[in-house]
């Protein structure tokens, strides 16, 4: 069987493999909700999910992988990040493990992976029991859209760079889903982070968004704290429709800072009801 993955490579699979290591929590969950399991898992500073999950081998994250776990664990096909393990991938072949690289940038990439792994895993009918189930409690989420959007502003940052999601963005994507006009779109890409763009002060506030959402490396809070103290500067960012009505809300990391994998109905439910919860004077 001859699959190609998300950075357009083409594997080879004789047999579904049996030694599955993965850097990415999403991938971990699809492989899991269509009934498989893995030798080791990505390091979490949170829940483990699913939690049968938590007692594997630690490999780290993209950025840093244990190679000498993964070659005691005799692991035969390693699950990493299309953007981040492309380097990695000689190192890996060269301890005889099959290198797939992923990304989940959007619920389209999503179902994509949930029919790779199907595939691989020679879980195809499981794969499309699960992808039937999700696009069935998305579409009764997503069923009434509003007759005026919502405008949203979308952020990412650190304490240090603020960023903000385009609609190609898995969070863009999700939040595109649900009826809301993103106030980022159309600004330049960034070459470090395609589906992100450079905060534009002058765009936010001849856009007004209703709403401001924050994702946030580290201490959600501080990251949300300094922006709004570095805005405030600018006396106009007060007159702000999202500012005057308190419309500030950061976003759970492990539903939008990363590839949710089957819980992306649960990220979705997430702003449905997020939204819902806004008032606007």
């Amino acid at each position: 069987m001859t699959v190609t993955d998300s950075a357009g490579r083409e594997l080879i699979f004789e047999s579904a493999p049996h030694r599955i290591a993965t850097v990415i929590p999403g991938d971990m969950e699809i492989i899991y909700a269509l009934g498989g399991e893995l030798a080791a898992r990505p390091q979490s500073s949170g829940e483990v999910r699913p939690p049968e999950a938590e007692s594997l081998d630690v490999i780290g994250h993209p950025h840093d992988i244990n190679f000498e776990i993964l070659a005691s664990l005799g692991v035969d096909l390693f699950i990493g990040h299309s953007r981040v393990n492309m380097k990695d991938i000689e190192t890996l072949e060269a301890l005889g493990i099959n290198v797939l690289l992923s990304h989940g940038d959007s619920f389209e990439d999503i179902i994509g992976l949930i029919n790779l792994y199907g595939r691989i895993l020679d879980k195809g009918s499981e794969a499309e029991q699960l992808i039937h189930e999700i696009e069935n409690e998305i579409n009764a989420l997503i069923g009434n859209q509003p007759e005026q959007p919502m405008k949203t502003l979308i952020l990412f940052g650190t304490v240090d760079e603020t960023m903000a999601a385009l609609p190609q963005s898995l969070v863009g994507s999700l939040f595109e889903l649900v009826g809301t006009e993103n106030v980022a779109s159309g600004l330049p890409r960034l070459d470090r982070y395609p589906t992100y763009a450079q905060l534009s002060l002058e765009r936010v506030l001849e856009a007004n968004p209703d709403v401001i959402y924050f994702m946030a490396h580290g201490d959600p809070q501080a990251v949300l704290d300094n922006f709004q103290s570095e805005m405030s500067k600018n006396p106009a960012w007060n007159n702000l429709t999202a500012v005057k009505n308190d419309n500030l809300i950061i976003l759970p990391h492990s539903l939008f800072g990363t590839n949710p994998g089957p819980r992306i109905v649960e990220s979705l439910q997430y702003l449905s009801e997020s939204l819902e919860s806004i008032t606007i004077e």
